[in-house]
């Protein structure tokens, strides 16, 4: 079989459609890790990539089957050197993705997730920039129109035959990069930033499109700590005008517990009186995840006398009481230490020890 497979290669790129087609339909089912014959397309890698992205560009049929395999074939380092191709790029997002009648563009949304582990190809996707789209911002970067689509494309209503939920997964690998999420805070022409766009989803009912949401939200704190961001976008990402984060933050860690009318005083207006039907974030690492946001915020002061302004730990504290996962119980008790520290007893033990010896040690 295997020699069957490796006599069918050259046949991706003849000069007649059917036998292109005929040649994809058989291999596809062969490029998944688990098959047997993977390491036949690993070792052909080079050139069976060099097929695949112009067959990709083929009639439709021929394309599905070619997005198909290098789906399958793209956590191979050595097919992503090949995929790691400005051109190949282009004509993903702008020509497959952001199309409004393309019905292939959830599958180049899965390619493009895993084309994006890889730093070079990452780097590219955050320098694309394309041409204004007729319904989508004016904004001209490939974030900002693929974050427009992800909003515009929930639940098929941009493109009927697209959801665009993977791409949820391609904006979480990005904002792990510094121009990633300096990119998410850009404002289009409406004043709105790409990131605003996402954080919408951290109780969507599609895993993949609530977990890219979730994991893109934790990284964006990490601007809070730089100080060449921190002034410009901490007030965007905590205000009530703008991306206002952190009542997507909370409202996956409340469960059906009330709380009480003091405590609600202050509280989001998103988590205030919650249904008895209400139920916490079912993953235990979407959960932890989400306290690892949090986590960031409480790295400085004022994150932190923000979050006790907005009373988040009676939230923190239900939900600590009611986790049963070691790790993330560990963590949210971090952060009902973190919030219930007596900061400002903390500041004068810190200016006696200065009085007494001259330095300061915390």
């Amino acid at each position: 079989m295997e020699a069957q497979i490796i006599e069918l290669l050259p046949f991706l790129h003849d000069g007649r459609m059917e036998v292109r087609q005929i040649a994809i339909h058989n291999i596809v089912s062969f490029t998944t890790p688990s098959s047997e014959y993977f390491h036949v397309f690993v070792k052909n890698a080079k050139s069976l990539t060099k097929d695949l992205k112009t067959l990709v560009k083929d009639d439709t049929t021929i394309a599905h089957d070619a997005l198909r395999s290098l789906i399958n074939l793209s956590g191979e380092a050595v097919v992503c050197t090949e995929l790691d191709d400005n051109d190949f790029i282009k004509f993903l997002i702008f020509n497959i993705i952001i199309s409004k009648t393309n019905i292939l563009s959830d599958l180049g949304c899965m390619l493009l997730s895993n084309m994006c582990k890889n730093d070079a190809i990452a780097a590219k996707v955050l320098a694309l920039e394309g041409k204004p789209v007729a319904g989508l911002t004016t904004g001209t970067t490939a974030v900002a129109q693929l974050a427009d689509i992800f909003l515009k494309g929930t639940d098929k209503g941009y493109n009927s035959n697209c959801t665009y939920d993977f791409l949820a997964s391609v904006f979480a690998t990005l904002a792990a990069l510094p121009l990633g999420r300096s990119l998410l805070f850009t404002k289009d022409e409406n004043n709105l930033s790409p990131l605003s766009k996402i954080v919408c989803f951290t109780e969507h009912p599609n895993l993949i499109r609530r977990g890219g949401c979730i994991t893109t939200i934790k990284y964006e704190p990490l601007e809070l700590l730089n100080a060449s961001f921190a002034v410009e976008h901490h007030p965007a990402l905590l205000d009530e005008s703008d991306i206002n984060v952190l009542p997507y933050i909370l409202l996956p860690l409340c469960g059906p517990e009330e709380f009480d009318i003091d405590d609600m005083e202050g509280m989001p207006e998103d988590i205030q009186l919650l249904p008895p039907t209400k139920t916490r974030e079912a993953d235990a690492h979407l959960r932890e995840t989400l306290l690892e946001g949090l986590i960031l915020l409480t790295s400085t002061r004022e994150g932190r006398d923000y979050l006790r302004e907005k009373k988040t730990y009676p939230v923190i504290q239900k939900m600590h009481a009611a986790e049963l996962v070691d790790e993330v119980h560990e963590m949210a008790e971090r952060i009902v230490n973190m919030l219930m520290r007596d900061e400002d007893n903390e500041i004068v033990e810190i200016k006696e020890n200065e009085d007494e010896d001259g330095i300061s040690e915390v």
